[in-house]
């Protein structure tokens, strides 16, 4: 009895950890030099209240050609992109991304993300605010392979 509540107990805490935790493999050069290819990403499911500017977040991907008001995906889309949270509701638009979106405040609802590695990197300069609910994860840990070296 005891052992059947505990194996169940142990099930429940795997299941919560699983549909809070996301592990992502980094592609790209978007990030660089904070991550690289092959570098895996621990992120955390989080509400959007909980979201502060300078993290790395994982939001999904629009289709191309899509932007904040005219979103074009299914129901959620599940490519995923791996950006710095660069301006929340109510901040002033970064310098980076105001030939895109203008020089004045995020609206209510939106983010800018951008990639650490601007010269590379599609982000809200070219598509736009990002929803906020379609951030997936803020980034709490990441690791890189063994036998990785960053590019030079």
């Amino acid at each position: 009895m005891i052992a059947a509540l505990l194996a169940c107990g142990a099930a429940a805490a795997l299941l919560y950890v699983r549909r809070r935790t996301l592990v992502i493999t980094v592609k790209g050069v978007s990030m660089r030099p904070t991550l690289y290819g092959g570098d895996v990403l621990i992120g955390r499911r989080v509400p959007a209240r909980r979201l502060r500017a300078g993290q790395i977040v994982v939001v999904e991907k629009p289709d191309p050609g899509a932007d904040w008001q005219s979103w074009s995906w299914p129901e959620r889309s599940r490519h995923l992109m791996i950006k710095r949270l660069a301006a929340l509701p109510g901040q002033p638009v970064p310098a980076a991304a105001r030939e895109r979106l203008g020089a004045g405040i995020v609206p209510p609802g939106v983010a800018v993300v951008l990639g650490d590695n601007l010269a590379e990197s599609v982000d809200s300069r070219e598509i736009g605010y990002f929803p906020l609910d379609r951030v997936v994860a803020v980034a709490l840990r990441t690791v890189r392979r063994q036998g990785e070296h960053p590019d030079p």
